[in-house]
């Protein structure tokens, strides 16, 4: 189905991925991940729905990881093997065809993995709207619950939400074991309601929970805060 994609170059073509043209790399996963705490080289790295491998293929980049890319959508793993190929990443990323319903029977094992990274699809099911960012099937529970199953103890959890759903998330994670350590608010300008946000949770451990400073994405002018701008000089 060419043409349902384009391909694109990032950070000074470093970086190269065909993406589908209704569910394109932004500025907030790369935010996400360059705010990822409890990582280290060499890690194993499950990335929970992985589409077309942005933050499977940026983990590995910038942190010197293995990554397992889960995903089942067929088109999604056509462009996941696609641009893990084009990056040079065939050692390091490891494209996995699971449905995260049924992770326990997947093949993968229980407590193998030494941190987990999740965007799900930020709102529950409608007709409307763009495919991939409403739940379909497999809900915000299923993610945290496969990253349960998946991460050691003690070892990191990060996820990727809408902030209209954090007290569900709260809920899900506390009924899989883990414990919040801190939330960073994502805000598209600093007079803007907070829209997205990120929880970094430790499996089977009870921290003191941290509300990080805020992150201001955008000036009024809508140029990029000077923080974002020095996160993506030095992101890779």
């Amino acid at each position: 189905m060419e043409g349902w994609y384009k391909e694109f170059e990032f950070f000074r073509g470093r970086v190269r991925f065909r993406q589908p043209k209704e569910h394109r790399l932004s500025i907030i996963e790369i935010l996400f991940l360059a705010n990822l705490k409890g990582i280290r080289k060499n890690y194993k790295v499950a990335d929970l729905g992985a589409g077309f491998g942005a933050l499977s293929i940026l983990v590995a980049l910038k942190y010197g990881c293995q990554v397992w890319a889960i995903e089942r959508d067929p088109q999604m793993l056509s462009l996941l093997e696609y641009n893990t190929k084009i990056n040079n990443l065939e050692k390091v990323i490891n494209i996995v065809n699971v449905d995260l319903r049924n992770i326990k029977k997947s093949g993968l094992s229980a407590q193998s993995f030494d941190l987990v990274i999740a965007n799900p699809p930020f709102y529950r099911y409608t007709s409307k709207g763009n495919i991939y960012h409403h739940e379909r099937d497999t809900t915000l529970d299923d993610f945290i619950k496969s990253g349960s199953f998946l991460l050691k103890d003690g070892r990191s959890f990060h996820l990727l939400i809408a902030s209209n759903r954090l007290i569900e998330a709260i809920e899900y994670m506390k009924n899989s074991n883990f414990g919040i350590y801190s939330i960073r608010i994502f805000y598209p300008k600093l007079e803007k309601n907070a829209k997205i946000l990120h929880i970094h949770a430790l499996k089977n451990l009870k921290p003191e929970l941290i509300i990080e400073k805020p992150l201001i994405i955008n000036e009024k002018t809508g140029e990029y805060t000077q923080e974002v701008r020095d996160i993506l000089e030095s992101f890779l």
